[in-house]
């Protein structure tokens, strides 16, 4: 018995996606949720106080970029435009990590890096440790997003072009 049997139930020959890949989509689909439902969330709550555009520019932008997370995602799952999928994944990953800790760094200013804001004193990284533990949606979205770029970034390298 030199050779082994291929199982056909085998989840790798069954065509089904990878682990890498399983984890990505549940990954983007964590992402996406948790930034759709606080920009919902909190654009609800500005349009409530009578702006239907919020000052705040973040609440508009968490819900267009997680419908585009979502968006993303399934035509990856067709096998559609991958390579430049995975690409745009990591870029957004990127602006959602750098610009969490940027827009605290800049003193919390409404319209992202524009208008008037509060200003923060002290070592930079226990002020990176602060916001990375501001709270359990805050951490488990720094750590999705981060997850999420290294197994896109994995995915990229690692797939035929």
């Amino acid at each position: 018995m030199g050779t082994e049997e291929q199982n056909p139930s085998s989840p790798v020959d069954s065509g089904l996606s990878s682990p890498v890949h399983l984890l990505a989509a549940h990954l983007a689909v964590l992402v996406a949720v948790i930034h759709v439902t606080l920009g919902l969330y909190n654009w609800v709550r500005w349009a409530s106080a009578g702006f239907l555009i919020p000052r705040d520019l973040r609440w508009p932008l968490f819900v267009f970029s997680g419908v585009v997370l979502v968006v993303g995602l399934l035509l990856a799952a067709q096998g559609r435009y991958r390579r430049p999928l995975y690409v745009g994944g990591i870029l957004l990953m990127a602006v959602y990590v750098v610009g969490y800790f940027a827009w605290h760094a800049t003193g919390h200013r409404p319209l992202l890096l524009f208008g008037e804001g509060a200003t923060h004193a002290g070592p930079l990284v226990p002020f990176l440790l602060d916001h990375l533990f501001a709270g359990p949606v805050k951490f488990l979205a720094i750590v999705s997003e981060v997850t999420l770029a290294v197994l896109l970034a994995y995915l990229l390298v690692r797939e035929d072009r």
